[in-house]
């Protein structure tokens, strides 16, 4: 099988000794590794998909999903008009008309001190007050000034303060300074002056002239802020399938937020949340592991069964990256999310499907695939198939199977878009989605089963089922050639699988062993009682020793029919070992008492000890039946003794060593071998002979009741 080829290539260059030879080791190992590439997937980014603002779009793209959506674009853009329509903040400044009244008096004090420094040169003067007011007045309105006679200085003095003054006491925004300027031009005619004194007043009272009223810088950011504040984001339902652009399309910056938020668009790495992710993953997968180890045993030990297990996850988790990031349009009902929890139930078993399903579907969540609602339709989807697949009696009802799980993934889709809020029509479109990903499921289903069959050497339910068939080859064959011998086979077939049920062990591929563990004996069968009916026993005309070589080589013929005819590994194994090393007792006995050299060894099979516990039951339920069978006027008691004793030697003889059996698992095996012999073996009633003559045929005929 390719399982066995490739365990053996690893174990060229695994390493001999050292933590990592041991099981426990190979299991961190297979563990360390999976992490390492789940996390991988994780953390991976490819380019993005091509989307440009302003660009053409290169391709259509509808949602995956449905989503509220928040319009980043038209939200700022309501709230920077709502902060635009926020009037200023305006305060009136009580210092201004005091503050300009000062600087009033400051300037003509300084006409004053110039003329008195400089007295009649003008030139000095128009320095003087130039060096002083050069940022406030020009050279023109300076030289008015001090071309008024001394006397004319103290009249425009007082006219522009009491003006300026009248003027300022009102409110004036810094845009009416003009409107104020006109009204002192006008307010001057108003006053007797001479004509240079009324110019040198304007002049003068316009430069002074300033703004009573201003703005609050700091309350009107504040008042903006509040509006915006104010402002609702803009909320954008998407409904799944709807086409957010088109082909050709020319690219909007709205465009790009949608899409990036439907996983369109690679979004960058956010290191935080992808190791938060990572840290998820490996957790969750050391529990699952630890999980497996305390209640799942038999697929904790078979490392088999870890590697199939770990290959179904990485596959579930590389196939949603890649749609995720590639086909993000393709909506997750329409993904076949619940194959790997099929394939698991199959091949694995029930709880080991559970936990994987668990492991996908929060896998499933990180990568970006699957999200709210969708979670609730592929949990459900994954539990219905686990449960209609668990009790599968034949590879037929697969496709029995297919159609239910279409239903339900039909049936959990259109819920979880009508619970998300989707309208009724989308709804039902999600659940045509929903109808196609389960008719997805079912076919890669009876696609992949049989490939991951071969590939990890597994034999499912199902096939244990069919080899049970009496139409199966090898078992007409034993039928017809040594039917003693099939009757044998099936009474242990059904002492197995009842124990097997018992103790939790595998009743299917218990009962298949059974039935096929001695296949050999079609080689020679009338060197085994069970098929002389009372004939001549060619055993009696031959050496112990050819006798012990002929009754030995059954084991070894029978794995080679069974391989000739292909059965199961677990099948040929539980053949090749229901003998495990055991003696042949009567035959080793017969050749002791004719004396001479006896080597044991000579007298024993040359198989392998069961290494599993359906094999064990082969092996007790083969030498239970066979030897209760020789007891004569069996009872309860004495074929429970003769089982502990088949028992009590196969633990002696250390054939048992390897096969996982607990006592109290023996202790359940004897239990119930010893009720269903004892319902089969059961003495008869002895009914005396007819006590009178020539009774009819008919009641001759009679049989006796209870026999």
């Amino acid at each position: 099988m390719p399982s066995r080829f490739l365990i053996a290539a690893v174990g060229r260059v695994w390493p001999k000794s050292g933590p990592l030879s041991t099981d426990l080791g190979k299991r961190v190992v297979l563990g360390c590794v999976l992490i390492g590439l789940v996390s991988f997937a994780l953390a991976v980014r490819v380019v993005p998909l091509g989307y440009e603002e302003g660009e053409p779009a290169p391709r259509t793209f509808r949602a995956p999903r449905s989503i509220q959506y928040v319009d980043e674009s038209a939200t700022e853009a309501l709230r920077q008009s709502a902060a635009d329509a926020v009037a200023p903040v305006i305060v009136f400044d009580e210092q201004a008309q005091s503050e300009t009244r000062r600087r009033i008096v400051g300037f003509f004090s300084a006409v004053t001190s110039a003329r008195a420094s400089h007295s009649g040169d003008t030139t000095a003067q128009a320095a003087f007050l130039e060096n002083r007011y050069a940022s406030e007045m020009d050279t023109a309105t300076i030289a008015a000034v001090l071309a008024l006679p001394d006397g004319s200085i103290e009249t425009v003095a007082h006219n522009v303060e009491t003006l300026v003054s009248g003027i300022m006491s009102a409110r004036i925004l810094e845009g009416d300074l003009a409107g104020a300027r006109t009204q002192l031009a006008r307010s001057a005619d108003l006053v007797q002056m001479s004509i240079p004194e009324r110019y040198a007043v304007i002049t003068v009272g316009n430069v002074f002239l300033a703004p009573t009223l201003s703005v609050d810088e700091a309350a009107t950011e504040r008042a903006r802020e509040e509006a915006m504040e104010r402002v609702s984001p803009v909320t954008v339902v998407v409904q799944e399938g709807e086409r957010i652009v088109e082909n050709g399309d020319i690219v909007t910056a709205r465009t790009i937020d949608l899409v990036r938020s439907l996983g369109g668009l690679d979004q960058g790495v956010d290191a935080l949340s992808v190791f938060a992710g990572i840290v998820l993953m490996a957790l969750l997968i050391v529990a699952a592991g630890a999980y497996l180890a305390a209640y799942v045993t038999p697929v904790w030990i078979r490392f088999r069964d870890l590697l199939l297990l770990s290959t179904l996850l990485l596959g579930m988790v590389y196939t949603t990256r890649a749609m995720s990031l590639l086909a993000p349009e393709v909506p997750s009902y329409l993904m076949p999310l619940p194959l790997a929890a099929v394939l698991a139930t199959l091949l694995v078993g029930a709880r080991s499907a559970l936990v994987l399903t668990v492991l996908t579907t929060i896998a499933g969540l990180l990568l970006g695939f699957t999200g709210g609602v969708q979670v609730v339709a592929t949990l459900l989807s994954s539990l219905a198939a686990i449960v209609m697949l668990k009790g599968l009696s034949r590879r037929s009802h697969l496709f029995y199977a297919g159609l239910y799980m279409m239903g339900v993934n039909g049936v959990a889709a259109f819920g979880s878009s009508l619970a998300s809020g989707n309208a009724l029509t989308q709804s039902a479109v999600s659940g045509i989605y929903g109808l196609a990903g389960g008719l997805t499921t079912a076919v890669l289903m009876l696609g992949l089963l049989p490939f991951f069959e071969f590939a990890f050497g597994v034999t499912t339910d199902i096939t244990l089922l069919e080899l049970g068939s009496p139409s199966h080859p090898l078992l007409r064959r034993l039928m017809t050639e040594a039917p003693g011998t099939y009757s044998h086979s099936v009474m242990a077939a059904n002492l197995a699988e009842t124990a097997a049920e018992a103790i939790g062990a595998n009743p299917l591929l218990a009962r298949a062993g059974a039935y096929f563990h001695d296949v050999g004996k079609i080689k020679r069968p009338a060197f085994f009682v069970e098929n002389q009916a009372g004939g001549e026993n060619p055993h009696d005309t031959t050496s112990p020793s050819l006798s012990a070589r002929i009754i030995t080589a059954h084991v070894r013929e029978g794995v080679e029919l069974a391989n000739q005819y292909r059965l199961p590994q677990e099948v040929v194994d539980i053949v090749r070992q229901h003998h495990g090393t055991s003696v042949v007792g009567y035959f080793y006995d017969k050749a002791s008492k004719k004396g001479g050299p006896l080597l044991e060894a000579d007298f024993r099979y040359d198989g392998r000890r069961p290494s599993t516990r359906e094999a064990a039951l082969v092996m007790f339920a083969d030498a239970a039946e066979a030897s209760v069978r020789t007891l004569p006027k069996p009872t309860p008691p004495k074929i429970e003794a003769m089982i502990r004793k088949i028992v009590r030697v196969k633990i002696e003889d250390h054939q048992l060593d390897e096969a996982a059996l607990t006592l109290a698992d023996i202790e359940t095996i004897i239990g119930v071998y010893a009720r269903m012999l004892s319902s089969v073996y059961h003495p008869r009633i002895e009914y005396p002979a007819p006590a009178e003559e020539g009774r009819s045929g008919a009641d001759q005929r009679r049989e006796p009741q209870g026999a």
